[in-house]
């Protein structure tokens, strides 16, 4: 661009002289050490900060991919100080945060309105404060504009984030069962814009079950095989995958009884079904007995009969009272007991059985405050293969990046197909492929019908749903986790 001015010498005469201006001729993103660009076009760990530690040279190649704000280099074809903007243009693929998100967490904004700088006095300038959102599968390019018009762009960046995944095996039959590979977990997360890298694993001792009040003992005991982990070296970027046997809760104190119950010598043997209530559900179910779960832990509690003539109550012993299987193929699994009542008084009362009995079997753990999840290896006495533990690994990593979102803090919004617990299971879940409306998502009918790995219990699915796939895609990791 040229321009005319205009100029009086001593000798009166006027004299006019062309004045080039500078002009915009180039625009790269800085990829690692000054001067070097990125050749092509490139992906970004938008959650991961600027550090060397983080480049390994396979998916991190420079310093330059790291972070939500990527270093910018522009450049005039003269020296000078002269003017410019920059903002970023998304693709027309990307996930969208509404002004509501927007609003609640900025680092879900990216530059999207122009931003004037000035180049130094060479006529050059890094911008090291031009920002991306930290989502992750969006792509954008920084499009740079002159004073007179001329527009470059940069290549174009994906935006990923990258997670480190440390798992601590139990040693014994617990260890033998663990996942043999975390590949679908990789593959799912990869979907949604997460890189999964997968650390050397650790051991530590075994635990039959953890139960609702073990989990301060296993926490310690996977944090000291943790601390020598590489894991540690990745923090706050690391996830700890933890395994056990059993995680079932049991409940104690169940008392059952049967009425008008004839006993003494001669009288057949009565059966009492175990169901009642959950902790986490009202309704009266078939509940199993707590048994051979942990080693030296019996479901058996009391049983005892009361005459109903005399009122005596005489006590009935372990031994006459047998736990019987649902199906041979599962021998543990008993929701009856049968009493031998002929070794009692003759009479006629009421039997009383009082059990421990499961009251629930839980496939995953996320450790609340902390980056453990901790997933099973057997529930209901069978064991579980690397599929259906990488279903669960997957909706507990799901937790931990926030999701079910709520739309509430520095998440994105509501998931359409959001529940909680409310409506069934404990925490947030995804009741995709159930009908809306239900005022509860935990049958066995529901189960069968969700279609989400964020539903509340396992399901054969270990995919997000279209809701979740894009909470996930939106979601901010860029705090990463509080270490064990």
């Amino acid at each position: 661009m040229t321009g005319k001015k205009s100029f009086e010498c001593a000798s009166g005469k006027e004299h006019t002289f062309v004045v080039k201006q500078a002009k915009l001729v180039q625009v790269e993103l800085l990829d690692g050490a000054e001067g070097k660009f990125l050749p092509k076009d490139g992906k970004q760990f938008v959650n991961l900060d600027r550090d060397n530690k983080w480049v390994d040279n396979q998916s991190v190649t420079s310093l330059g991919r790291l972070g939500y704000k990527p270093k910018i280099y522009a450049k005039f074809d003269l020296p000078g100080v002269s003017e410019f903007t920059i903002k970023a243009i998304p693709d027309a693929k990307n996930p969208s945060y509404t002004d509501d998100e927007k609003n609640r967490n900025s680092l879900f904004k990216f530059i999207e309105e122009e931003k004037t700088y000035q180049t130094e006095s060479t006529g050059e300038l890094v911008i090291s404060d031009a920002f991306l959102s930290v989502g992750g599968k969006s792509t954008f390019y920084f499009e740079v504009k002159d004073t007179q018009g001329t527009t470059l762009k940069t290549k174009k960046l994906e935006t990923l984030r990258k997670v480190f995944v440390q798992q601590i095996k139990m040693t014994g039959d617990a260890g033998k069962s663990a996942a043999n590979s975390i590949s679908t977990v990789e593959s799912e997360y990869k979907k949604q814009g997460f890189i999964i890298e997968s650390l050397p694993e650790k051991n530590m001792p075994e635990m039959e079950n953890i139960g609702a009040n073990d989990s301060t003992t296993y926490k310690n005991a996977v944090k000291t095989a943790y601390q020598s982990s590489e894991g540690k070296k990745k923090e706050p970027h690391s996830l700890v995958v933890g395994y056990t046997s059993h995680l079932a809760v049991k409940t104690t104190g169940r008392q059952l009884s049967k009425i008008n119950v004839s006993v003494g010598p001669g009288s057949s043997a009565i059966t009492i079904n175990i169901a009642g209530p959950g902790k986490t559900n009202p309704a009266v179910r078939t509940k199993y007995l707590w048994q051979e779960i942990v080693s030296g832990e019996s479901w058996f509690e009391s049983a005892s009969f009361e005459d109903a003539t005399s009122g005596v109550v005489t006590a009935i012993d372990e031994k006459y009272c047998t736990a019987i299987a649902v199906n041979a193929a599962n021998p543990n699994a008993s929701s009856k007991v049968k009493i031998d009542v002929s070794k009692l008084p003759r009479g006629t009362g009421t039997v009383t059985l009082k059990v421990t009995w499961v009251d629930r079997m839980r496939a995953g753990l996320s450790f609340g405050g902390s980056n453990l999840i901790c997933v099973c290896t057997k529930a209901w006495w069978k064991n579980k293969g690397s599929a259906q533990q990488n279903e669960v690994i997957i909706h507990e990593m799901g937790h931990k990046i926030g999701m079910v979102t709520g739309g509430t803090g520095k998440l994105p919004d509501k998931t359409d197909t959001f529940y909680d617990s409310s409506k069934g299971h404990v925490g947030t879940h995804c009741h995709h492929g159930i009908p809306a409306g239900q005022a509860r998502y935990d049958s066995a009918t529901d189960a069968s019908l969700s279609d989400c790995v964020m539903y509340g219990s396992t399901n054969s699915h270990s995919a997000f749903c279209e809701h979740c796939s894009v909470a996930a895609k939106k979601q901010d990791i860029n705090s990463g986790w509080s270490a064990l």
